[in-house]
């Protein structure tokens, strides 16, 4: 046989990597790497700085790629892989592949339930979503700032307006977001890797202390002024969280007024502000990825929560706004999830969603345990709290009773509440509020 052509037989009957993190349930939140993971070593980065991170040449990971479709959306494409989960007493369990192993599943993001066929990828939008100009369409798209004060069922519908492949972020796609992050880190405690933009300023007290017209800055105490940094977004009302003023503006420069006060510079169109306008901190605007030059990491520091994150090219997996998640439902804590994007509905407690076999917790707090379902393993929601923020899983848990939707990692001023396994599942749908955006997701159909 030719000895080149054996070589190629010879690779395409190897067997693909598993890469896997295992816990002991203690109160560390670090996981213990496994299979091929063994050994390998990962950081985040911050501006132009290189690190090592040995999972950018590893197997899937060096397959995540950025696209755009033929909307002008950016995508970050995350390839198909499987995944397998273990969990008992004192134990659990991590792996992924790129091709099946015995035990693992494959999430239904990819999958197609018309063909009943696998799909190569999914196309997870890189940024917040926005509302298109002719505010008919979600969007990913640089230079916007995230989409608020609109409902899970608002956001569900504006998704599907750009095609049948289109849909909001969903618990399927969290599902493999975080799977990829503690195996790629080997560890629960996800701001620990990066805080994300998670200690904005939120207060009443920040208040205009001049009167001016037609301008772009706000003056304000030069203690106010020390809570915010160049480049975060502001809005300004006359109540704290409100947008008469203006909703979405960057911060340009920060400059002195006079001996007691600064000035917020901010761009956009001039206006006028009043004595005992409120400036207060907003969802980032999206694009500050492109300063980065590691896969994933922050503008200016990784540990201040002054600054977003990025995730392999994903910007703002946690913090800045809340995240609408589709695809599960709760009612009086007890989850239902559905397996098909094409029918995900809010308020929907029957076929085609499936009862968890477990009920979720009935007390807000960190979780120490996550809920196991043997026939659902991708869904992994808080039934015991006891943690902290280092701790476990290091971040928090919302719950009511009643019919409840889910959204997903916490906002700009959540502080150490916020990260990778923050949920709160308090909310109607029928809630619609400043803190809470998207994101666009596309299978490939």
């Amino acid at each position: 046989m030719n000895t080149n052509r054996r070589k190629i037989i010879l690779f395409n009957n190897q067997s693909a990597k598993i890469y896997g993190v295992s816990w002991n349930k203690g109160s560390s939140p670090t996981l213990t790497r496994t299979n091929s993971a063994v050994g390998m070593v990962a950081n985040a980065g911050v501006d132009t700085t290189a690190v090592r991170n040995d999972f950018d040449s590893a197997e899937i990971y060096k397959d995540i790629t950025q696209v755009t479709d033929a909307l002008g959306n950016v995508f970050v494409r995350i390839p198909k892989f499987y995944i397998k989960k273990t969990d008992g007493t004192g134990f659990k369990t991590w792996q992924i592949s790129k091709k099946m192993f015995a035990g693992a599943y494959l999430p239904a993001c990819f999958y197609d339930f018309a063909t009943k066929t696998e799909l190569a990828y999914v196309d997870v939008g890189k940024y917040n979503a926005n509302l298109s100009a002719d505010t008919t369409k979600l969007e990913s798209k640089s230079g916007t700032y995230p989409l608020i004060n609109k409902t899970i069922i608002n956001f569900r519908t504006y998704a599907q307006a750009n095609g049948s492949a289109y849909q909001q972020l969903d618990i399927h796609t969290i599902d493999v977001l975080q799977t990829l992050f503690i195996i790629e880190f080997a560890t629960l405690n996800s701001q620990s890797i990066f805080a994300g933009y998670t200690g904005g300023e939120y207060v009443a007290t920040d208040t205009a202390t001049v009167a001016e017209t037609a301008v772009n800055r706000i003056i304000v105490t030069n203690a106010v002024a020390a809570t915010f940094v160049v480049g975060q977004a502001i809005s300004v009302g006359t109540t704290l969280g409100g947008t008469n003023i203006f909703y979405g503006r960057t911060i340009t420069s920060i400059t002195v007024y006079d001996g007691s006060n600064k000035a917020l510079n901010f761009d956009g169109a001039a206006v006028n502000i009043a004595i005992g306008n409120i400036v207060w901190s907003s969802g980032w605007k999206s694009g500050f990825s492109s300063s980065i030059t590691a896969k994933s990491g922050s503008p200016v520091s990784n540990s201040d929560s002054k600054h977003p994150a990025m995730y392999r090219g994903i910007e703002n997996l946690f913090g800045s706004v809340w995240q609408f998640v589709d695809g599960v439902n709760t009612t009086d804590r007890q989850a239902w999830i559905c397996a098909n994007a094409v029918n995900y509905a809010s308020n929907l407690f029957a076929s085609p969603y499936t009862q968890l076999g477990y009920v979720n917790g009935n007390t807000n707090g960190y979780p120490i345990e996550m809920g196991w379902d043997a026939n659902n393993p991708h869904i992994a929601l808080p039934i015991t709290v006891g943690g902290g923020t280092t701790t476990y899983y290091s971040d928090y848990y919302y719950q009511d009773v009643g019919q409840r939707i889910a959204i997903f990692g916490g906002l700009w001023n959540y502080g150490a509440s916020a990260g990778l396994f923050c949920w709160y599942l308090s909310y109607a749908s029928s809630y619609a509020g400043i803190s809470i955006g998207g994101r666009l997701l596309k299978k490939a159909l």
